[in-house]
């Protein structure tokens, strides 16, 4: 920009020369996943569901929220985010009881794995 002159007031000292593409500044633009995707999908309904809690945010909700819990099956990729004002053992079951009822009610199938991350939240 300052060689083109569309910068006004900027003064630059001495030498100014631009080199080739750094490797720093290109895997610095780079986008990071989480995960390598080397699971094989799912082939049936309620195969394998995924759980994971969140929390606690950094800000409490307006009602009080401070955690939440997703729990996504594997092959269609159906995804169930609830909130939790605690992350209690009774809150968490309470919530995965009525998915799992639901779903199975829902789909006619029946739930056969359950992933966990097992992070400390």
């Amino acid at each position: 920009m300052f060689l083109k002159g569309l910068v006004n007031g900027l003064n630059i000292q001495g030498n100014l020369e631009i080199g080739g593409l750094y490797e720093n500044c290109i895997f610095g633009k780079h986008t990071a996943y989480p995960y390598n995707d080397n699971s094989v999908r799912e082939r049936d309904l309620l195969k394998r569901i995924h759980i994971d809690i969140w929390g606690p945010a950094p800000v409490q909700s307006a009602g009080e929220v401070l955690y939440f819990i997703l729990i996504i099956d594997r092959y269609s990729l159906y995804y169930q985010v609830t909130f939790l004002s605690s992350k209690s053992a009774e809150a968490t079951l309470k919530v995965f009881r009525n998915y799992h009822v639901e779903a199975e009610c829902y789909t006619g199938r029946k739930l056969q794995n359950i992933h966990l991350d097992m992070e400390k939240e």
